[in-house]
């Protein structure tokens, strides 16, 4: 039931377009999910006490050393991050993960005019 219900889960989500990155938050006390971005880049997310945050590097070893894109928010009160809903955590990594894809386009855009002024 569980594989049939996942399965519906997905269907659902590529059909409106909900989940567009597949991230798949687990957990309470964080609520939790990591990944690969399009660009083959690590991605984590964390939601604790009142703080959330969604950091991409390299690589899982690049995670506390050097990041690439960092957000962060305040929500809520003392533990209200960590009681997130699953829905709401894809809701916000999607939101995070849209400007992290118009941070990186727009930093090809800008190598691309450069590349073509110093040519």
């Amino acid at each position: 039931m569980v594989g049939l219900k996942k399965k519906l889960t997905l269907w659902w989500e590529k059909k409106t377009n909900f989940n567009p990155y597949g991230v798949w938050p687990t957990g309470v006390c964080p609520v939790q999910a990591e990944g690969y971005t399009k660009d083959n880049k690590w991605y984590y997310f964390r939601a604790r006490y009142s703080h959330a945050v969604l950091v991409i590097c390299e690589s899982e070893d690049d995670y506390g050393v050097k990041h690439l894109f960092k957000r962060e928010l305040e929500y809520g009160n003392d533990f209200e991050a960590g009681w997130m809903t699953h829905d709401d955590a894809v809701r916000l990594a999607t939101v995070w993960l849209n400007e992290y894809y118009e941070v990186m386009q727009e930093l090809k855009l800008n190598k691309k005019w450069l590349k073509k002024l110093k040519s």
